[in-house]
């Protein structure tokens, strides 16, 4: 039996595209959840960033998962995640531990986005 390997940097551009569905789940199936987090991180509007970021999310998602534009949705992941971090941040008063609330998920995932975008 021949196994083929898949090449390293391709199983980490499709696992950090697949990871945003969960995410753009949550703005669908729990739109006042979502929105109540993006009201307590300062987003005014709350709606409309809500929105913003459904649509960033689904675009960098697809283009990850489909391998279209690489760098440049790594990219903006990559900057989408620095700016969820500290939103995180500021609604968890400082906390780093993602199972306490923190962003430290967050930041691991900022970093593997833009490990992607400068090797893809």
């Amino acid at each position: 039996m021949h196994l083929t390997m898949i090449e390293p940097m391709v199983a980490l551009r499709v696992l950090c595209g697949l990871f945003f569905i969960p995410h753009i789940a949550a703005k669908i199936f729990a739109r006042p959840v979502t929105q109540g987090f993006f009201e307590a991180a300062g987003y005014r509007p709350a709606a409309v960033f809500m929105y913003l970021a459904l649509g960033i999310e689904v675009a960098v998602a697809a283009c990850l998962i489909g391998g279209w534009w690489v760098p440049y949705a790594a990219g903006l992941a990559a900057a989408f995640m620095l700016v969820a971090a500290l939103s995180v941040l500021k609604v968890s008063r400082g906390q780093w531990l993602w199972n306490l609330g923190g962003c430290e998920y967050l930041v691991f995932w900022m970093a593997a986005c833009a490990i992607v975008a400068w090797g893809g």
